[in-house]
């Protein structure tokens, strides 16, 4: 359709331009041949009406392709903007879920800090307790101690000083079975009380 408005458009033209050029030789050349100029100037004028047709045809066809190139270019500006709006929309998304992400880390980690530290101060407290009861068993035992070495000390001091009874008992029946208790001095069999007594 484009060749036959274009070649539409250059018949009309060059018929134009030759029933133009006719129609001045003859006004200039024959000017008493009026019927054949007003012959020849209706064939201008019917070819002027053709050219101006096939011209506006064209600029038709023109304002035409460059309507639809302009709609086509909408379309694709519209369409890049739609990706590009869908891709910030999804951008965004993406970085609020991450935000969100990261707040709740900081939370989560806020609050584990919060456990450790909770958990050091129940350790401490555990140990400053079991301290302080092996402290009271310390002393304790070493009270018990204390008191079984003080018993240990009296029975021993109890044993000794039966011990000296008993000898002196066995050295007095010593003396007296053998009759010499007023001849021979036996003094020295005898055990020396401790001073503890």
């Amino acid at each position: 359709m484009k060749r036959k408005s274009q070649s539409t458009l250059t018949i009309s033209a060059v018929a134009f331009v030759a029933a133009f050029l006719v129609d001045l030789y003859l006004i200039f050349a024959h000017p008493s041949s009026i019927e054949l100029i007003i012959a020849v100037s209706l064939i201008v004028v019917v070819d002027t009406f053709f050219l101006a047709d096939g011209i506006l045809t064209k600029i038709d066809d023109i304002a035409s392709i460059n309507i639809d190139k302009q709609n086509e270019l909408t379309k694709v500006e519209k369409g890049i903007y739609s990706v590009a709006k869908r891709e910030e929309i999804a951008r965004t998304q993406s970085m609020t879920a991450m935000m969100d992400i990261l707040v709740e880390m900081k939370e989560e980690n806020a609050n584990l800090y919060n456990q450790l530290i909770d958990q050091d101060k129940m350790l401490a407290k555990f140990q400053m307790k079991r301290d302080s009861d092996n402290a009271t068993k310390v002393v304790n035992s070493n009270e018990k101690l204390a008191v079984l070495i003080a018993q240990m000390a009296t029975a021993n001091a109890k044993s000794s000083n039966e011990a000296i009874e008993i000898l002196n008992d066995i050295c007095k029946e010593l003396e007296s079975r053998n009759n010499q208790a007023s001849a021979n001095d036996h003094s020295h069999l005898r055990v020396m009380k401790s001073k503890a007594e």
